[in-house]
Formats: C-alpha cells, sequence, structure tokens
C-alpha cells in the first residue's frame, strides 16, 4: 500500500529533497502516491509549480482529506510554534515526522507532538539533490526500519547519532560544510581570473580539481594530513602556500568560523 508524504515549507532544502527523490522515482513512487507541499509564500508556490509541474501538489487546507503517514519538517527554526496546531488534522499518532530545523531538540518537537513517538531529527546538506548527500540522525525511537529510513537512503549516505547534543556540531560540519568548499573555490576562481584567465576557464578547473580530490579520499586509505604531507613537497610551491596560510592561523580562523555557526544553531535552538 502506497502512503501519502508532506513537505512543510519548501525553500532550497525542500527543493533538494525533492530533485533528490525525482533522480530516484520509479523507487520512489512505489512506496508514495504524491509529494505534497504545504507552503505559504505565494512566490515560493510559483517558483516549485515552474519547476516541478504536475510533480508535485499543494495542500489546500480547507479541502485536504489526506492524512499523511511522512511528514518533512523544512520551514525556518523561528516558524516552529503553535501554528502547527492548525494542521493538525494533517497527521495521526502514526505519522513520522522528519525535522530539518537547524538547532531545535526532539523535545523543542515533541511539545507540538505530544502523542507522537516518531519523530526524527534529520540534518543533510544540498549534495542530496544529486543522491550524493551525507544525512544524519537521531531518534527518539531505538531503531528506525527500513521503510522508515527508505527516503533518507534514496538521498545519500546516512548515519544514526545515537547522542543528540552533538546535532549543533553535526550542523555546522554537515549542513554548512558545502559552503565552506563553496568559498575555497570562489576565492580560487577569483585568483584565477585576477592573473586573467576568463570565469569559464576557471570554473571549469576548478570543478575539475574538487571531483578530482573528492575521488582521491574516498579511494585513499589515508588520512587528510597525510594526503596533505604527501603533495606537500619540501621547498616547493604547495609548502609555501601552507606555510602562508599557517602564519595567517588558517586553523584558528575554521575553528572560530566552526564556533560561530555553532552559537548560531543553539541561539536557533532557543529562539521562539
Amino acid at each position: 500500500m502506497k502512503n501519502e508524504l508532506l513537505i512543510i515549507g519548501c525553500g532550497e532544502i525542500g527543493t533538494a529533497l525533492i530533485d533528490g527523490w525525482l533522480n530516484k522515482e520509479k523507487e520512489f513512487f512505489k512506496k508514495i502516491n504524491h509529494i505534497n507541499i504545504l507552503e505559504t509564500d505565494l512566490k515560493r508556490k510559483k517558483v516549485l509549480k515552474n519547476k516541478y509541474k504536475k510533480n508535485i501538489s499543494f495542500i489546500d487546507l480547507k479541502k485536504n482529506k489526506k492524512i499523511f503517514k511522512y511528514v518533512f519538517l523544512s520551514f525556518k527554526p523561528k516558524d516552529l510554534n503553535s501554528n502547527l496546531l492548525l494542521y493538525k488534522d494533517l497527521f495521526s499518532n502514526n505519522t513520522i515526522f522528519y525535522s530539518l530545523l537547524a538547532g531545535k531538540k526532539i523535545s523543542d518537537l515533541k511539545k507540538y507532538f505530544i502523542q507522537n513517538k516518531n519523530i526524527v531529527r534529520v540534518m543533510l546538506n544540498t549534495p542530496i539533490s544529486v543522491n550524493m548527500g551525507t544525512i544524519i540522525f537521531c531518534t527518539l525511537k531505538s531503531n528506525l526500519n527500513k521503510s522508515e529510513l527508505f527516503f533518507l537512503n534514496l538521498l545519500g549516505d546516512v548515519h544514526k547519532l545515537k547522542d543528540e547534543k552533538f546535532f549543533d556540531l553535526i550542523t555546522v560540519l554537515i549542513g554548512s560544510g558545502p559552503a565552506f568548499f563553496y568559498y575555497l573555490l570562489e576565492c580560487f576562481q577569483n585568483k584565477a581570473m585576477a592573473h586573467g584567465l576568463n570565469k569559464s576557464f576557471s570554473k571549469k578547473i576548478m570543478n575539475n580539481l574538487f571531483l578530482g580530490v573528492a575521488k582521491l579520499i574516498n579511494n585513499s586509505e589515508y588520512d587528510f594530513k597525510m594526503l596533505r604531507n604527501k603533495v606537500t613537497s619540501k621547498g616547493g610551491t604547495t609548502e609555501a602556500a601552507i606555510n602562508s596560510l599557517k602564519k595567517s592561523f588558517f586553523k584558528k580562523i575554521i575553528n572560530n568560523s566552526i564556533n560561530n555557526s555553532i552559537k548560531k544553531a543553539k541561539f536557533l535552538g532557543l529562539k521562539k
């Protein structure tokens, strides 16, 4: 028997979910009738309609008669409030909630879904759109069954986090992680262009650089430090670059950026 799936709030992560599932549509639609969206922003709805056409359906609360088995909470963390009670007729005690809300603990969600024990806190990243995401979850239940993990497994590599106290760190490393790499590549590209290389060529070689490094990391038995050391010849150009980063306290800059992001995640968790 097929079930109904609902995404509440469909920003960038919401569309990444849809893209990843549609890439695996044959598997996905064996278990799900429709991808249903509850989105209150009219401009956003128009964008989604234009992009996905008939692949998604929008929920009209006045006309809806569906009860959703699987619900992904993908709105802004600050919007976790009593307004959720307006949607209570969409859920049953058997509904499984997947929360993508940065900073919000399972206990925060439990306040709004008192009768429900099927709450899964999830952190993932935008590579889920190409089914190469990193997905971390923790849950009230001791274990999730295959059907409960099915939607996450389609999107990438899934890992269970036993202790929720690490989730703010995971939010930064996994959720924000891609932006760190994008920023580094952006700096490389800008420097290439400043020296006269055109934009398309500099982007192409940065793409190839990143893909090659990612594949090498994945296929290597060495840790990151060893891989760096293997390409850092004494007295060479790479050593000069690494030494310059060390003198500029690059590690401290990265650590501070991670710490500031963790503080933000904790703040979002407290904000109402």
